[in-house]
């Protein structure tokens, strides 16, 4: 298991928008306003380089959201992780103009470190986490329907021109 910080542009976020719960954005925000951001859990990803989130059924419908992710990775190369879990706290660390404190996932090993870590305490804050190929499958299942697929530093830009976060997360970003 290998611990990284990552630029929002490097991680495929999930398709919620705007994040889920504006109480927990706003909680993450201050924290890493108050440059006390260590303290948040890592946001757990996975390389592509280990697999893409691909539907297995063979019908019309997979096969067109299976060419549209192999698309969307070949023609944004920068964006190299797929995100887990943490789109609350993606987005707060980006509109602060911070790094993503990431764990890389590329075995079921590294997933039952991520667990011990969990039980003991040392990492909160992160859902039930699968083996590698299960959470591929999960993230298929919820990209499915998605129109369009972005990076974090993308989702950002696009909650920020939508107004859909509070204005002074907006003014903050923006640097006013």
């Amino acid at each position: 298991m290998k611990i990284k910080k990552l630029n929002p542009q490097e991680i495929m976020t999930t398709k919620d928008f705007p994040v889920h719960n504006p109480h927990i954005l706003k909680i993450y925000f201050k924290i890493c306003k108050e440059k006390v951001e260590e303290i948040l859990p890592p946001t757990p990803v996975i390389p592509f380089s280990i697999g893409l989130p691909l539907l297995a059924d063979k019908n019309k419908e997979s096969e067109m959201y299976n060419k549209r992710i192999k698309e969307y990775v070949k023609s944004n190369p920068e964006v190299k992780y797929l995100m887990v879990d943490g789109s609350h706290k993606t987005t707060a660390l980006t509109l602060t103009h911070k790094k993503i404190h990431a764990i890389i996932l590329e075995t079921d090993k590294d997933i039952k470190e991520v667990k011990e870590l969990m039980k003991t305490g040392e990492i909160f804050g992160i859902n039930k986490i699968n083996p590698i190929k299960k959470e591929l499958k999960l993230l298929a299942k919820h990209f499915k329907d998605a129109k369009f697929f972005e990076s974090v530093e993308d989702k950002t830009k696009r909650m920020v021109k939508k107004k859909v976060i509070p204005k002074y997360m907006i003014d903050y970003y923006k640097g006013k």
